[in-house]
Parts: structure tokens; C-alpha cells; sequence
């Protein structure tokens, strides 16, 4: 950007005091701490130089217009306008930047939110479940809970598909309440979850406890009650040679569970 004779424009971090933009390239870097956001004149000593500044604060930055004093003073009313003008304009198009910036980084965390969230209960989706299995260290201690909301087919075939979206947010939202302070839990498929404990593994019989009180005081518009088995297999258990073969046994407990619940159903 052309500027006048001895004016120079800054954008100056105002936490940090560095230069990060400059008409000048290679002030960028340095640092600026004689500069603070004012509607006045300053006078400053910037490369041992006598100049005038002004200055105004957008945010986070300081965007400064500073004028050589040595400057021939019969161009201070022109050189006074200029300061004014660019100042003005460095200031429009820094908001512009930021805004821009923000917008990107609204739109970047707008996307992984939700190809990452599961529509219905916001819980993590499949995509989220599968690429952190993939960051899981057997070496470390975890828990992983395999959770299967029971009763859904009946509450959509008797009462609606509506019924049957109430009974998976009410079982989502129990284990969020129960879990999610520490680990996540994620929507699998359309009434199984998985949560993956990281945090106070050696309190998970606590932990899972406040879950089955959460569970047994739901009360819904459309059910009065909620079911969810669950089994739970820690990696500490035994020496697995991979995080699927830990799945794969929380799958197998499950499967038991959910036969010795039917059984007893049954015989009920």
C-alpha cells in the first residue's frame, strides 16, 4: 500500500505488542510497546525518530498510523488528512479480516460439529466412534461401555415413531448426565451406544451406578419407564492384541445380557 512521505500504517497485537501487519514487511515481527489506543496524538520515538501517532483498538489489535516530525511542516494539514484517511481505511479492512477469519473458523467448527454429531440425540455419530477407536492405547487404562436401549420396536409399533425418538433421547440424555464428564458417548447404530470412559476408570462401578439411578427416575411423555442394558470391559482386563477385540468382547457380554433379559421376560 502506497502511503506519504515518513507515514508508516501498523497492525499491532495488543496483548503481545508485535508487529503482525506493516506497510513496511520488514517491521513485521518486532515489537511496538510505546503505542496505546487513543483518540489523540501521540508523540513517540519509533527508530530513533520523533514521530506523531495515532491510533484506534479493533478487538484484539491496534492499528497505528505514525508521521515523521520531521516532515515538512507546511504538508501537516495535507499529511493530517492523509493519517485520517488511511487510518480509517486500515481500520475497515482489519474488521473486514477478522470478520472473514471468524466466519472461516465458524464454518470449520460448524462442520466438524456436525459430521461428528448424531442428528437426533447430538450425541457422537458412527464417523466420530470409529476414528477415535482408532486413537485408543491399549497401554492405558479405559472403559468401554456397550449400551442397547430396550423396547424401541414396540414404543414405534404401538405408540409412534415419536414414542421411539423420546425413549433413544431420554437414554441418550441419561448416559450424557451419567458419562459425559468422563469420556463420550456415541450413537452406534438405531438403539445401541457406546460410551469410552478415559477419566476415573477406577470409579466406574460409582459412575455407572449414578447411570441405573438416572435411568429408573426417567419418566416420559409417552413411556413412564426406560430399559437400557449395558456391559462394560476395561482394557486392563486382560493382555487384548487390539481395541476391536475389546469391542468385539462387550459385544459378546451384551448379546448374553440381552438373552438372559428376554428369558426372564419371558418366564415373567
Amino acid at each position: 500500500m502506497p502511503v506519504y512521505k515518513g507515514m508508516e500504517i501498523y497492525v499491532v497485537n495488543s496483548k503481545t505488542k508485535k508487529i503482525e501487519g506493516a506497510t513496511n514487511r520488514t517491521k513485521i515481527g518486532n515489537t511496538l510497546t510505546n503505542v496505546n489506543a487513543s483518540s489523540k496524538m501521540q508523540r513517540i520515538v519509533l527508530d530513533h525518530k520523533k514521530c506523531k501517532c495515532i491510533s484506534r483498538k479493533h478487538g484484539n489489535y491496534l492499528v497505528a498510523v505514525t508521521m515523521e516530525e520531521s516532515v515538512n511542516s507546511s504538508s501537516n494539514i495535507v499529511a493530517i488528512l492523509i493519517v485520517g484517511i488511511y487510518l480509517t481505511s486500515a481500520s475497515c479492512l482489519l474488521v473486514l479480516m477478522l470478520s472473514r477469519a471468524l466466519k472461516e473458523k465458524y464454518e470449520k467448527e460448524k462442520y466438524m460439529y456436525t459430521s461428528n454429531t448424531d442428528g437426533l440425540t447430538k450425541c457422537f455419530n458412527r464417523r466420530a466412534y470409529d476414528s477415535d477407536m482408532e486413537k485408543l492405547d491399549l497401554n492405558t487404562e479405559w472403559a468401554y461401555i456397550f449400551l442397547d436401549s430396550n423396547g424401541l420396536k414396540q414404543a414405534n409399533d404401538s405408540l409412534g415413531h415419536s414414542a421411539g425418538d423420546e425413549l433413544i433421547c431420554a437414554a441418550s440424555n441419561c448416559m450424557k448426565f451419567a458419562f459425559a464428564s468422563y469420556g463420550k458417548v456415541y450413537r452406534v447404530s438405531g438403539d445401541e451406544f457406546v460410551v469410552l470412559i478415559q477419566e476415573s476408570v477406577s470409579n466406574i462401578d460409582s459412575i455407572l451406578q449414578v447411570f441405573d439411578v438416572t435411568i429408573h427416575d426417567w419418566h416420559g411423555k409417552y413411556s413412564n419407564s426406560i430399559s437400557v442394558l449395558y456391559r462394560v470391559v476395561k482394557s486392563s482386563e486382560q493382555d487384548f492384541d487390539s481395541v476391536q477385540e475389546i469391542s468385539k468382547l462387550a459385544d459378546e457380554r451384551m448379546y448374553q445380557n440381552k438373552k438372559d433379559y428376554y428369558t426372564t421376560s419371558c418366564n415373567d
